[in-house]
Order: structure tokens, then sequence, then C-alpha cells
């Protein structure tokens, strides 16, 4: 798996411990899904009209 190291203001990173914590996990894990989860909803394609999310 590859690793991706993100800075984020202070507010932000705040706000995901809290939502991770309030969900019962750390903030990498609640992160982690978050991602494969828009990953997942990504078109193979780049010809449909969704195709501005994967630039």
């Amino acid at each position: 798996m590859t690793e991706v190291m993100v800075d984020l203001p202070e507010g932000v990173a705040e706000a995901i411990e809290q939502r991770a914590t309030a969900l019962g996990t750390t903030a990498d894990q609640w992160l982690s899904l978050v991602i494969a989860d828009v990953v997942a909803d990504v078109p193979e394609e780049g010809d449909g009209p969704d195709d501005w999310i994967c630039r």
C-alpha cells in the first residue's frame, strides 16, 4: 500500500480527529476508509459527465 502524507490546517486536523473518535476509530483508519470510498466512485474512463472528478 502507498503511504501519503498531507499537512492539514490545525482546525481540519482537529475536526477529523473528533469525527474519528466519535466513530470509535483512529483518524488514520477513518481517512483511509473515506479515501477508499471516494476512489471507488471515480469512473475508470474520463469521458463521462463526471470526468472532472478524475482530475
